[in-house]
């Protein structure tokens, strides 16, 4: 339905704008009393656990961390598979996260009839996403996937394999790019972030190694008062 938004009579205008407000206080009323009756049905949550309602959630299957914004209507289903984010996590609008998968090997019977054993792993894989994760707009993760700690995910990513720690990683299908910082740089925001029994082993730093790094930035380029009177 589209709108023509001509000049509004002397009396529909304010008529218009009290019931915009109307409806605009029963929707914030009707996602208040959502957000109450879906809170309690997450499987795991902490503190400071911000979500959208209006959102999709599998919600019995799906455990959160600390300090974790989920975004504007994500998409997170698995019906028998764990979807497991950790602390620090934030996602952009419309993410979408998808554990478990449809079996398509079966000869002689329709994909939607085909049935899956209770401890199948090898097709209801979860998704584990780590602390201190940045997943953009739009990106899908499927599942079987892990996204390392301090990862970020670019917009409108699909991801259908893990991603390591610090990495950044976008595309269709989603690779690395680069790492966000040098090893160094890495360790450094570990030790200051994590206690020494949770920062990152050396075998997993040694993973990181072969990983492109960011270029370093050029020092900013200033004049001297003197050259700059000497230029004169």
């Amino acid at each position: 339905m589209r709108v023509a938004a001509g000049r509004p009579g002397a009396l529909l205008g304010p008529a218009a704008v009290a019931l915009d407000r109307l409806l605009s206080a029963g929707a914030r009323a009707r996602r208040a009393v959502r957000g109450l009756a879906l809170a309690d049905r997450f499987a795991a949550r902490g503190d400071n656990f911000t979500f959208d309602p209006d959102g999709v959630y599998t919600c019995e299957t799906i455990e959160v961390g600390r300090n974790v914004d989920l975004g504007y209507r994500p998409v997170l289903m698995a019906a028998r598979a764990r979807i497991r984010i950790g602390d620090n996590v934030m996602f952009g609008p419309e993410v979408t996260i998808r554990g478990g998968n449809h079996r398509i090997d079966q000869v002689g019977v329709p994909m939607i009839s085909v049935g899956k054993d209770p401890d199948d792993e090898t097709h209801d894989r979860g998704v584990v996403i780590g602390d201190d994760v940045w997943v953009g707009t739009r990106a899908v993760i499927l599942h079987g996937v892990t996204i390392g700690r301090g990862a970020v995910i670019g917009a409108g990513a699909v991801v259908t394999r893990s991603v390591p720690p610090y990495a950044v990683a976008a595309g269709n299908p989603a690779r690395v790019i680069r790492l966000r910082w040098p090893l160094e740089t890495i360790q450094d925001h570990e030790r200051q972030l994590y206690p020494p029994e949770r920062r990152l082993t050396s075998a997993e730093l040694a993973g990181l190694a072969g990983l492109p790094v960011p270029e370093p930035r050029p020092a900013p380029v200033t004049k001297s008062l003197t050259t700059g009177l000497q230029a004169r």
